[in-house]
């Protein structure tokens, strides 16, 4: 509003200038030119044409209109007043003029120096976009027609802010405001009546609606629109008909939404669309080949969202940020994939360790002492630690007495080995079922040093995404370079195989590999799934030419479509939806060998341990056995006799006493 309000405070005091100055000069002399703004404004406001925020004092304004042939930033003075202004003096002496024949071959002079401005003007406006919403023109003309007639309207938009001004009746002034949606694409030029100015009610403006506002019918102009398409079935259906239809397809929903987004556009304004197709990516495509049609004036918009880069700003301008992405490496986090050796002492603590220890050495010595006050047959140290390690591990021990105090010594050491049993196999099971995953870090450091099998999706911009000049990408371009041609890009059905199997990282477009892994993993497989990512979440912009008409009101067509949720209503239609991981859900897999392999370890040390201690013991039995044979001297026996005079057996019978007969002289004892 301040601009507005500064603007016609502006076309007010030019064109009142403008009238003084005609009434001096008279009105044969002030219509030979139709084009030009006067002079007499930077007497009033110190500034020419002028731009936004930018004025220009009065001496600087002269230094510019005396050097306006050689002026490249869209400053121009008029001839009406050059003429005036620079009328030549004779002799140099300020007061005295030239004769009158020498002062009109001055005047055409100067009136064929302001035609060659009027051409300069209009091929500067298109090469430094001198139409566009930075400048404000206001052309002061004889009549209508010849100032519609002197444009060149091939750099008008629908932001062009252009004012021709006629005198209509002695005094007053009609202004009217010109523009041309797109020249090039079949527009017309437009002539709207802005407003009038006259000396007794000042200037009064009839269209005080929002220029865009009011402009935004483009009377249905063909534009042109492109972008990349990689999956359309050639000769099943048409470009149109695979953008537009509804059809649940994994494949190339960056161009659907785009051009979705681009439709709503053109019905907001009233355009139509041809759209191009490219179906190829060259491998020494640096930008990309949206970027170099765009830069070639091939299209006037983007409808593929590209990756924002410095270098892509000098082929083309981003208009808004529209698609959110993401591209990673994705793989299974499998667990127990490397031994853990501490796995059998992790369910209790340090401390609660030592406490079982210390009892355990405790219950050895009670147990010890109580069978040796009960004089039992064996009462030794190691009788007492087997007995309470077989009740830690749930065993069965030998009774070693028949005494009370013993017996309740054995059922306390039962009770305490069933406790501490049950509290470690509580704790194996649960720590089992709650471990998390411990999935790899968001980083491609880690990915490389992880050496897991790679692959990836042959993607037009997998090439373009490793030139990105962040240290962590560089570092992974050289490892991915380093890995064999072969087997590098594979299909996404060959890719979600083989992680199914896991070992294996696959790069690809989220968008296009999540609806296959919801069809081809179970839960805990997706719950399992890891991912790395290579272009991190981002927002990809819509695209159009250095020179687009269409630029601005896209704009903010596209910032409607996003503040009335349009916009987020097509990215979900458009996007995958992630796979659902039940993290309330409990899965149980299969003990792996990795988990078994410390406790087999330890019964592999306990069997070489036995065997080694048996071989000491049988080493030594024999030891002590040869060394007895050399104590001991042999007896000598006598001859045998023949076999026939051995002599016979004698026939023994023994006799039992009668009960209660005892002798005579036998003792007996009282007792």
């Amino acid at each position: 509003m301040h601009n507005q309000r500064e603007h016609a405070i502006f076309v007010e005091r030019c064109l009142l200038a403008s009238h003084v100055r005609r009434r001096s000069l008279g009105a044969k002399r002030h219509h030979h030119s139709g084009l030009l703004c006067p002079q007499e404004c930077d007497q009033s406001r110190g500034i020419l044409l002028r731009r936004h925020g930018e004025r220009l004092p009065h001496d600087q304004a002269a230094e510019r209109r005396r050097d306006h042939r050689h002026d490249q930033t869209g400053w121009v003075s008029t001839e009406c007043s050059q003429v005036s202004r620079n009328r030549p003096h004779s002799g140099g002496l300020p007061g005295h003029t030239l004769p009158g024949s020498e002062y009109q071959r001055h005047l055409r002079r100067n009136v064929d120096e302001a035609k060659t401005l009027e051409d300069d003007v209009s091929t500067q406006g298109l090469d430094h976009r001198l139409f566009d919403y930075s400048y404000n023109w206001l052309i002061l003309g004889a009549n209508l027609s010849d100032s519609v007639r002197s444009l060149n309207d091939s750099g008008f938009s629908v932001v062009t802010d252009f004012v021709i001004t006629v005198p209509e009746e002695e005094p007053n002034y009609v202004l009217y405001d010109v523009y041309n949606h797109f020249k090039v694409r079949g527009g017309a030029l437009n002539i709207t009546r802005l407003g009038t100015w006259s000396e007794m009610k000042g200037l009064e403006v009839f269209l005080t609606e929002p220029k865009i506002i009011r402009r935004r019918n483009f009377q249905g102009i063909r534009t042109k629109v492109i972008g990349i398409v990689l999956n359309r079935p050639k000769n099943e259906v048409s470009l149109l008909e695979y953008l537009e239809r509804d059809k649940l397809e994994i494949m190339d929903n960056w161009p659907k939404f785009g051009f979705t987004i681009l439709s709503h556009v053109a019905s907001i304004y009233n355009f139509s669309m041809e759209a191009i197709e490219i179906d190829h990516w060259e491998k020494n495509d640096s930008l990309g080949p949206v970027m170099g049609a765009l830069k070639r004036n091939v299209a006037d918009l983007a409808y593929y969202p590209s990756i924002l880069t410095h270098e892509r700003y000098g082929h083309g301008r981003v208009i808004l940020q529209q698609w959110p992405t993401r591209t990673c490496f994705m793989f299974r986090t499998i667990p127990a994939e490397k031994m853990k050796t501490w796995v059998i002492l992790k369910p209790f603590a340090l401390d609660t360790w030592c406490s079982i220890l210390a009892l355990v050495v405790i219950i050895i010595f009670v147990l010890s002492f109580i069978l040796k006050l009960e004089h039992a047959s064996d009462y030794s140290y190691s009788v007492s630690a087997l007995v309470a390690i077989a009740a830690l591990c749930q065993q069965g021990f030998p009774s070693l007495s028949e005494q009370s105090a013993s017996r309740m010594a054995l059922i306390q050491i039962t009770v305490f080995g069933l406790l501490v049993y049950n509290y470690y196999n509580a704790a194996i099971v649960s720590a089992r079922l709650n471990e998390p995953l411990h999935k790899m870090n968001d980083s491609l450091y880690s990915l490389a040093h992880s050496k897991i099998k790679l692959g990836a999706e042959p993607n037009v911009f997998f090439n373009f995404l490793l030139r990105n000049a962040r240290p962590d990408v560089q570092y992974f371009k050289r490892y991915w370079n380093d890995l064999p041609d072969a087997g590098k890009f594979i299909s996404i059905e060959d890719g979600v195989q083989r992680m199914k199997k896991g070992g294996f990282a696959f790069h690809a477009d989220p968008d296009d590999i999540y609806p296959s892994i919801d069809l081809e993993f179970d839960k805990q497989m997706i719950c399992q799934l890891t991912e790395v990512h290579l272009l991190q979440p981002s927002e990809l912009g819509l695209w159009s030419n250095l020179r687009s008409h269409l630029h601005e009101i896209s704009k903010i067509a596209m910032i409607r479509i996003s503040t009335s949720g349009i916009r987020r209503r097509e990215v979900r239609r458009r996007q995958a939806r992630k796979p659902y991981c039940p993290t309330e859900e409990i899965f149980v897999s299969s003990v792996t060998i990795y988990e078994v392999a410390p406790m087999l370890i330890l019964l592999l040390f306990g069997m070489a341990l036995a065997l080694f201690v048996f071989g000491i013991e049988n080493l030594m039995f024999r030891f002590m056995h040869s060394q007895r044979k050399k104590d001991v001297l042999p007896l000598k026996r006598d001859k045998p006799l023949p076999k026939g005079k051995a002599p016979a057996k004698k026939r023994v019978s023994l006799a039992q006493p009668k009960k209660n007969a005892l002798s005579k002289n036998a003792p007996t004892t009282k007792r």
